[in-house]
């Protein structure tokens, strides 16, 4: 098995419309994605490599990204071809690496040995789920056992693995969502992009929403169920690179979704949720053996402020809520302290919470 880079890298990313992707999944918008999007061409991919490391430098630690469709579903000639100038550039010591995205079905180990050679060095997959019935209900096309097959095959040929993951796909449940995790922890992904469903204009869902047959997720919901996957996912060693969508200037006027938890700053709120979950848990397990707490001190690093405090203080709202028979103190580190730890002081007794 090859070694996996995971040194840090910059991406220069390029769209690819879905015209290699068989089917149309209940909450893809595939027309529009592809009627918008135009095809890049080996010219324009070239110039932008040429473009990125002359005007930035960093030459080495590009890596060139091709993004929104399943790549190696589309034709092998015209794979090649927009390969070409990365891999170019790759040979050249200009870039680190490629990066795809694809489907779990459109893999396969003598493909995967020519991606290597091309430079391809991370392959990030639309997982969504890995419940089997719930696959079925979205139309993915595929099976969990295609997944667990394509991840374990990436992983032999020494790629770094991405999965992505869809919390609130019809049929979403605790359970189910509990399921998906362990899976997926399995996998032994290397890298996890989370993207709670959103309705999107012009999708099977967005039909089945107006019939009333599917609710999506309020932004409470998606919050605490992207959190349990980032939090169990980290401690099986896949490192969870985003949460919820890019903000675009349509979704954040409300064109384009019929519904679902968006939020511009929605890997936010989910980071500080789970920092309020530490706060709590350790709340909790201190009433286990000492009675109700008098006074909490809770200090932090001026780096975590935003993530202990929480988006506009709501996690020293919801604590005086909780807990309004208790003093409360915040307060940052001395300029300086850099450390990682949050101290939480209750009635007299420190305790040091890692994030």
């Amino acid at each position: 098995m090859r070694k996996v880079n995971k040194e840090k890298t910059r991406l220069l990313p390029f769209f690819i419309p879905h015209i290699g992707c068989p089917y149309i999944c209940v909450f893809c918008n595939q027309p529009r994605i592809s009627g918008h999007q135009e095809m890049v061409t080996p010219t324009i991919i070239e110039r932008a490599i040429e473009k990125a490391i002359a005007e930035q430098g960093q030459m080495g630690q590009w890596e060139v990204a091709y993004f929104g469709g399943s790549f190696t579903a589309i034709p092998r000639k015209l794979q090649d071809t927009l390969l070409a100038p990365a891999t170019d550039a790759y040979r050249k010591g200009w870039i680190r690496g490629i990066r795809i995205s694809t489907r779990p079905d459109a893999i396969c180990i003598e493909r995967l040995q020519e991606l290597y050679a091309a430079g391809v060095r991370t392959i990030e997959l639309g997982v969504q789920t890995l419940n089997g019935s719930m696959l079925i209900d979205a139309k993915r096309g595929h099976t969990v056992e295609d997944v667990e097959l394509a991840c374990a095959h990436i992983r032999q040929q020494g790629i770094t693995l991405g999965i992505q993951l869809l919390p609130g796909l019809p049929g979403e449940t605790w359970q189910t969502l509990v399921e998906t995790a362990v899976r997926a922890g399995r996998l032994q992904a290397d890298i996890c992009r989370i993207y709670p469903v959103l309705v999107i204009e012009d999708t099977e869902l967005a039909d089945r929403v107006r019939q009333g047959s599917y609710t999506p997720l309020t932004i409470e919901e998606a919050v605490a169920y992207s959190a349990f996957l980032k939090t169990y996912l980290e401690k099986q060693g896949t490192k969870v690179i985003r949460v919820g969508l890019q903000s675009t200037e349509d979704f954040d006027a409300g064109r384009g979704i019929v519904g679902g938890p968006y939020a511009p700053a929605f890997g936010e709120l989910v980071v500080n949720y789970q920092v309020r979950q530490h706060l709590q848990q350790t709340i909790e397990e201190h009433r286990e053996v000492f009675e109700d707490p008098v006074s909490i001190k809770v200090e932090y690093a001026r780096a975590l402020t935003s993530k202990v405090r929480g988006l506009k203080n709501s996690n020293i709202l919801y604590f005086i809520e909780q807990y309004g028979y208790t003093r409360w103190e915040w307060k940052q580190y001395k300029e300086g302290c850099t450390t990682e730890a949050i101290h939480m002081t209750i009635d007299g007794i420190t305790y040091s919470i890692t994030l």
